[in-house]
């Protein structure tokens, strides 16, 4: 387990490298669904290359199968909250939540259905939904995932968060890890079954993944972990020395 001063350090550079835009990240955007394509594309062709016995193959066709479920469906699920402002029409600009179906309901438009719509995408979604009601509409739209930070943080709790910030900035927003916290033991939780293991999390961690990247959803649960304290160490070690007492008395018994 590192020192927490150097945890802290390594969270708070990851925060400040977070805010210099990168321009290829910026161009790839603007035709992110043709990325996902040939990313799909290049899993599924190269998983042949490998033995059956190999796990790369499994892994690359993991990679591709995740790709086209996220070209499917999309990337917006029920619960996350999307901003809109229309210049000049107050009473439609507002926080909207993503309703069950993946359906976002803007008063006084129809229903406007996001499966298979990507982030980069729904702005010019919207877009073209508005400009049947409104000629010439002037809008801007953000999006937030609800995302719950539990366990070892300074401060525990519900949190609107970009679904394009690193999986570190948002446990600095949460009050950065205890003095306790032990990230090796940390996990993603999603109705109840772990999404994303303590391994994996650590890997997601050490790369500066983004919460899209690493899969979280709105209602998920990022758990950090902490360290046992040492009368739960105690503890173990005297249960295990309990347990092996008999076993010790019968061997000489006999």
């Amino acid at each position: 387990m590192l020192p927490r001063h150097i945890v802290r350090t390594v969270l708070a550079s990851a925060l400040l490298l977070r805010t210099v835009p990168c321009a290829a990240q910026q161009v790839s955007s603007r035709n992110e669904r043709g990325v996902l394509e040939s990313r799909a594309a290049r899993a599924e062709s190269s998983a042949t290359s490998y033995p059956s016995a190999d796990g790369t193959r499994e892994a690359r066709r993991a990679e591709a199968s995740a790709l086209r479920a996220r070209l499917l469906e999309g990337d917006f699920h029920p619960g996350d909250r999307i901003t809109l402002w229309i210049n000049g029409e107050p009473s439609l600009s507002n926080t909207f939540t993503v309703r069950a179906g993946n359906v976002l309901e803007i008063p006084s438009l129809p229903p406007i259905s996001l499966r298979g719509v990507l982030r980069s995408e729904l702005r010019d979604v919207l877009l073209t939904e508005i400009r049947r009601y409104i000629k010439e509409p002037e809008i801007q739209v953000t999006t937030l995932v609800n995302v719950t930070i539990l366990g070892a943080v300074g401060r525990p709790g519900f949190y609107a968060v970009a679904p394009d910030a690193p999986i570190t900035d948002i446990l600095m927003t949460a009050g950065g890890p205890s003095a306790n916290a032990d990230l090796t033991r940390s996990h993603v939780v999603r109705n109840g079954a772990d999404i994303v293991d303590e391994k994996g999390l650590r890997l997601q961690l050490e790369a500066n993944k983004t919460i899209d990247e690493i899969g979280i959803q709105s209602g998920d649960q990022v758990v950090i972990g902490d360290r046992p304290h040492r009368w739960q160490t105690t503890s173990s070690v005297l249960g295990v020395f309990a347990l092996l007492v008999p076993t010790v008395v019968l061997l000489f018994r006999r």
